[in-house]
């Protein structure tokens, strides 16, 4: 046992590996990763290591990626039929409101928008987008649609052939920067 070991002995007796006991970083993408062989690495696994490492990994299962993808065939003003799957992505950890609309943004952008606290606040709306619990409860989840869909709502009514409503998300972004607005105000 070099110095270094023995300093922390009294943590980790004669074994430092013992601490790994107690390692639950992410833990199913961390054994993906360690397990991970050169000849599978491409851009897929490069995001996987990055967002690991900024622990913004989602976790979302197969089969709810399966059931968003119905959501391309929902026409203009029919954003709240998908209540039920926008709570089943809010569920699901590292999925806050500002990544599940744009999920959804991009299955559909005739029907959802990116919520963003810059056009937040350039449509003067009330209130502010929910901060995620660590124990989610339906409070969250209906106040979280809630806010979500008078959003979409508040966008559809502004919009107009001069500013229409898929691009209206990157715009009122654009314009809250020319503003000179700062993130935070």
């Amino acid at each position: 046992m070099n110095d270094f070991t023995k300093k922390y002995s009294k943590i980790w007796k004669d074994d430092p590996k013992k601490l790994l006991k107690s390692y639950d970083y992410q833990l199913e993408l961390t054994k993906q990763l360690d397990n991970l062989s050169i000849d599978k690495f491409d851009r897929k696994i490069f995001y996987e290591i990055i967002l690991w490492k900024l622990n913004r990994y989602p976790q979302i299962d197969n089969t709810l990626i399966e059931k968003l993808k119905p959501l391309s065939s929902l026409k203009p003003k029919e954003h709240y039929k998908s209540k039920q799957l926008l709570k089943e992505l809010l569920s699901c950890r590292g999925i806050r409101l500002p990544m599940a609309s744009t999920i959804l943004r991009f299955i559909n952008p005739n029907v959802f928008q990116i919520i963003d606290d810059r056009v937040f606040r350039v449509l003067e709306l009330e209130g502010k987008i929910p901060t995620k619990p660590k124990n989610i409860n339906n409070n969250y989840l209906e106040k979280s649609c809630e806010i979500y869909f008078h959003y979409l709502d508040r966008l559809r009514d502004i919009c107009n052939e001069k500013l229409p409503f898929e691009d209206s998300d990157r715009i009122l972004y654009l314009l809250d920067i020319k503003l000179e607005n700062k993130i935070g105000d």
